[in-house]
């Protein structure tokens, strides 16, 4: 496992082209803290939760890309386990049976099924602070 220091993620950020007010608006950061942290690597913010989340957030920016089945799976489980979706439901919705979400990944409809559960999920995480 390789590890990173929110320098390392906050640079591999800004070179994809992102910037500093998107990622404030995200974490609730103020930009200037984030420029701080980002060219002093001994700052720190005084939030440690916010520090926390911010971590969490470029890991997920960086390093989980959708680019294989797991990541959709680790969606699903976080559905089923997080916000205690039953399957039958979620299955209900993409308008499969339980065997086919199950099993989404031989499924000719793979790329529907994990739109859908990309979408679920996002539904399901979003701030209601951004909603409209």
């Amino acid at each position: 496992m390789e590890l990173y220091s929110l320098q390392e993620l906050l640079k591999q950020y800004l070179d994809w082209g992102f910037d500093f007010a998107s990622i404030s608006i995200a974490t609730q950061i103020p930009e200037e803290e984030l420029r701080q942290l980002y060219s002093n690597e001994n700052y720190r913010l005084r939030d440690k939760d916010k520090e926390k989340y911010l971590m969490v957030f470029l890991l997920q920016i960086c390093c989980e890309k959708p680019d294989n089945d797991e990541y959709y799976k680790a969606l699903l489980e976080s559905l089923t386990q997080c916000f205690k979706i039953p399957l039958e439901a979620i299955a209900n919705y993409i308008g499969v049976d339980v065997d086919g979400l199950s099993g989404f990944e031989s499924s000719s409809d793979k790329d529907r099924i994990e739109k859908c559960i990309a979408h679920l999920f996002t539904t399901f995480i979003r701030n209601p602070s951004y909603s409209v």
